[in-house]
């Protein structure tokens, strides 16, 4: 992929100019109302995620400064309304790396490179965590499975008239997830970063796809292939689950790596939509149709593990020049 080296001109931020106050408490107040209000209306849950797509817009339009501000603002309030660890979690967690994003496509270095760079500054941050309180970690995550076990829980099922096997089945379930989640939940933290930078990105490219296409290096996630030593990393960790001391961390590894490669198995399928010869709603139907699929986990993942291989997009590339 040919790296983008500049920002569309009429897009381009002025570092060096005053930014706008509007702009700046807009950019503020957005980003701390999406992150506050699923705490009173928790089906916005979504929209916390998501909640510092209106700075990443800042550093495009505004520059470093006004969006400094933006981001302390935001800061403030959510401590305001909330308190401080909410707000020390909005910068570290949820700016921190959505404004690496924005950086890298001001600075003209695309999307996806900064998409990159917020997913590796998720994972130092999630493996300090995991180092220094693993346990806290642990029981955020499988506290709600505790809870769905529980003779509270189990006593409304039975009061709402469920059958007592299927109450059986259903702790049996709880449970059996609970087991998993005990050993791969580094795992389940480091994906649940990834979808935090996903989410973002997606957001950016469809507000920028319709406002300011400029800004977008086309096509740059439909050619995601990742280092053949991923591939290395799957095949020892395979390997690595038939010792008993290592398999904890095996499974981890496993589950991580499997996940990416499932995100370059849909960048393929991407790739070939786009190149359909038929209307955009054929190709988004084509896509709807994998994703669908009750194997697609499974289908995805190895197509994205053999297209390390065979290289399934180069058969889609159009004839060079002169061939």
């Amino acid at each position: 992929m040919v790296e983008q080296q500049h920002a569309p001109a009429s897009a381009r931020p002025a570092d060096g100019a005053e930014p706008r106050l509007s702009s700046v408490l807009g950019a503020g107040v957005a980003a701390a109302s999406l992150f506050v209000l699923p705490r009173y209306f928790p089906f916005l849950l979504p929209f916390a995620l998501v909640s510092p797509f209106p700075l990443v817009l800042q550093r495009l339009a505004g520059g470093v400064g006004s969006v400094a501000l933006a981001t302390l603002l935001a800061a403030a309030l959510i401590g305001a309304v909330a308190s401080p660890g909410p707000a020390v979690s909005f910068l570290v967690v949820l700016a921190a790396p959505a404004l690496l994003m924005g950086h890298s496509m001001a600075r003209g270095r695309g999307l996806r490179r900064g998409c990159e760079r917020a997913f590796a500054l998720l994972v130092v941050e999630t493996a300090i965590a995991l180092t220094f309180a693993s346990g806290q970690l642990a029981d955020r995550m499988l506290d709600p499975l505790d809870e769905m076990t529980s003779d509270a829980f189990l006593g409304d099922l039975r009061t709402g008239g469920v059958p007592p096997e299927q109450v059986t089945e259903w702790t049996e379930y709880v449970e059996t997830w609970r087991a998993s989640l005990a050993v791969v939940f580094p795992a389940a933290y480091v994906i649940g970063a990834a979808f935090i930078v996903l989410a973002n990105a997606a957001l950016v490219r469809l507000y920028l796809a319709r406002r300011d296409p400029g800004w977008l290096e086309d096509g740059e996630f439909e050619r995601v292939r990742w280092p053949i030593g991923l591939v290395v990393a799957f095949v020892l960790a395979g390997a690595a689950v038939a010792l008993p001391a290592a398999r904890p961390v095996a499974y981890n590894v496993l589950l991580v790596t499997a996940f990416l490669f499932v995100l370059q198995g849909l960048a393929v399928v991407g790739f070939y939509a786009r190149r359909l010869a038929g209307p955009l709603l054929l190709r988004v139907v084509v896509v709807v149709l994998v994703l669908a699929n009750p194997w697609q986990v499974y289908i995805l993942g190895l197509l994205g593990l053999f297209d390390n291989w065979f290289d399934f997009r180069r058969w889609a590339e159009p004839p060079a020049e002169g061939q």
